[in-house]
């Protein structure tokens, strides 16, 4: 009597799962009309979700620049007039992509919400890289498609790129701080420079396509050499916090 209500539990559980959300649709949840000014119903939400996972995984196999509309709504399984109700053009879906990974960086920034002890810096300095990389991973094209039109001067991808910057310097920064001495203690202008060099080195690193590292040293050496580093970088600046020079 008692195994069929589990089987029972088992399977409401495994479609419950199902059921959860995934992080691009928690993320896409906020748009609430498409491009005409109409209310997004759960269809609508689906239709410019199936688009966007099309748009992504064609960047797997092409260049963003090589994108289209009719590209994308063919590999969805719809028209161009239909990708033009959700996107005024590619630029738009990269950019609502873009987000979605942005958003995705939560799992990094959990890490560096957590205390790290002096004793346990490599640890977490590999849990912050294993985070980083998982994001860029997923969303590698896209992730490059940003940077590359932030540096650029586009205004609206320099946002999206200083919407996930800017929280995981000052995060750093403030573990920087905490790890000094008590009569020592860094500046947080110093501790922001140290924590933005930090972060550019672990996103060039990142940016790095996985098959021209693998056939290399291998991704898991890397990346335990780049915590490694990261490590005794924070215990040698914040043991001799010595201030640094202001323009």
């Amino acid at each position: 009597m008692s195994a069929r209500p589990r089987r029972t539990e088992k399977a409401a559980m495994k479609t419950a799962k199902k059921a959860l959300p995934s992080r691009m649709e928690v993320a896409l949840s906020t748009v609430q009309t498409n491009k005409q000014g109409q209310s997004l119903g759960p269809k609508g939400h689906a239709t410019r979700l199936r688009l966007m996972r099309a748009a992504e995984t064609l960047l797997k196999t092409r260049s963003p620049v090589e994108l289209t509309a009719v590209s994308i709504a063919k590999a969805s399984k719809t028209s161009s007039a239909t990708f033009y109700m959700y996107f005024d053009d590619i630029r738009d879906i990269l950019a609502a992509l873009s987000d979605v990974a942005g958003h995705e960086m939560s799992d990094a920034l959990a890490v560096l919400d957590e205390p790290w002890l002096p004793d346990a810096l490599e640890n977490r300095a590999q849990q912050l890289v294993e985070a980083f990389y998982k994001v860029w991973d997923a969303h590698r094209e896209v992730l490059r498609y940003r940077n590359m039109e932030a540096d650029r001067g586009d205004p609206r991808f320099e946002k999206l790129r200083m919407d996930v910057y800017v929280p995981f310097v000052e995060l750093l920064a403030q573990r920087l701080i905490a790890l000094c001495p008590a009569d020592r203690k860094m500046s947080r202008g110093d501790a922001r420079a140290f924590a933005s060099v930090l972060h550019a080195a672990m996103e060039r690193m990142a940016t790095t396509d996985p098959n021209i590292v693998n056939k290399g040293l291998g991704a898991r050496r890397l990346k335990a050499a780049q915590a490694r580093i990261i490590a005794h970088a924070i215990a040698s600046v914040c043991a001799q916090p010595e201030p640094l020079p202001k323009d």
